[in-house]
């Protein structure tokens, strides 16, 4: 029989608050910042690795300027990665074979898009390129969108597929307490799909968006997913959390070359005291956070991006520290926060933390 008088019950009362302490925290404020980052540090990664992810859309699809690259650009592009000693890996392949001593880049490919098919896949093959593509199942057949005959052949001649949901959601829309549940449902329809028309249920995701929680990055890790991406620009370093890798946009206004040539060659600007999942906020949110740098660096001054524009007063280098200081700007989604520096030897180093403005339904 237990024991429970008033001074034994007590006692174990308190070491069992203080033992779900810390859950019932995280769970009362959604907007937390997730800490558990140490919890996915990718240890077979080597301390020195780093890859550019670059995420296209369309291609020669002059009706969708904002997510299309220019055929011209595009091979411009594919041309300076050959020439310059640069290797393309599918993003299984390189986890599987990371080199901290080559210049990696991944290419990945969102929506399933037709242009894919027609024309960015021709270019990649042309330069020995490698790529991912991320689909989202729904699309299949649609108008613009592949058909499961294609995405087959695609799969055949070395295109990695990937998955980038069902619906394509605004998951942070979805309340959090129905959010992941949501999540499960959306992942159990595209992974049926997936294993019926292609064979094979892929284990790396994009994020439609690039919005998502802890919570789903978890899930994911749980379903056997190995990687999943964001699409905040940055580095793929070996601190990064490997369900929230970032990559640069390279469509719209992001496909000249000059900028190309300075995103590829980035290092990532290793800052720490926020993780790597986007931070939910509403319109006048504040956030005053003191971010630590790395002691492997040297550097003198930051350049801070915050919602578009480059304004050096929300972030302040102060020694080995960055102090954050802004607020949510109204009637905008997605805002991101950036920080770019040169190390002593004029390295360019990147960070960059997304802000989503969440709308609950």
């Amino acid at each position: 029989m237990i024991k429970c008088g008033r001074d034994y019950c007590s006692k174990w009362l308190i070491i069992f608050l203080i033992l779900i302490a810390p859950s019932c925290k995280a769970g009362a404020n959604k907007n937390s910042e997730d800490n558990s980052q140490s919890e996915y540090q990718q240890s077979k990664l080597p301390k020195d690795f780093s890859a550019v992810g670059l995420v296209y859309h369309r291609f020669g699809d002059n009706r969708y300027p904002s997510t299309n690259t220019p055929l011209d650009k595009f091979e411009e592009q594919l041309k300076y990665l050959t020439e310059n000693g640069f290797k393309t890996f599918t993003v299984s392949d390189l986890y599987r074979n990371p080199n901290g001593k080559q210049k990696n880049i991944f290419i990945t490919v969102d929506d399933g898009l037709k242009s894919f098919y027609t024309h960015g896949w021709p270019l990649l093959q042309k330069y020995n390129c490698k790529a991912t593509l991320f689909v989202n199942t729904e699309s299949v057949g649609w108008g613009d969108y592949l058909t499961w005959t294609q995405l087959r052949q695609l799969l055949k001649e070395g295109v990695e597929i990937g998955s980038h949901s069902h619906k394509h959601t605004y998951f942070l829309n979805v309340p959090n307490d129905k959010r992941l549940e949501a999540f499960a449902a959306d992942l159990d329809v595209s992974e049926q799909l997936f294993k019926d028309s292609l064979g094979l249920v892929p284990k790396t995701y994009a994020y439609p968006y690039g919005e998502f929680d802890g919570q789903m990055a978890a899930l994911l890790k749980r379903r056997g997913y190995a990687l999943a991406f964001a699409q905040n620009s940055g580095v793929w370093g070996s601190g990064t959390h490997p369900f929230a890798i970032p990559r640069f946009p390279t469509a719209g206004n992001f496909v000249e070359l000059q900028a190309f040539k300075e995103k590829v060659n980035m290092k990532p600007f290793l800052v720490h005291g926020l993780s790597d999942f986007p931070l939910e906020m509403k319109d006048g949110d504040s956030l005053t956070k003191v971010l630590s740098i790395d002691s492997i660096y040297d550097i003198n001054n930051i350049n801070c991006f915050f919602n578009n524009s480059q304004n050096n007063y929300v972030a302040k280098l102060q020694r080995d520290s960055i102090q954050i200081n802004l607020s949510m700007p109204p009637n905008s989604r997605r805002v991101l926060l950036t920080l770019t520096t040169k190390d002593t030897s004029g390295q360019w180093l990147w960070w960059s933390k997304l802000l989503v403005n969440i709308q609950e339904k």
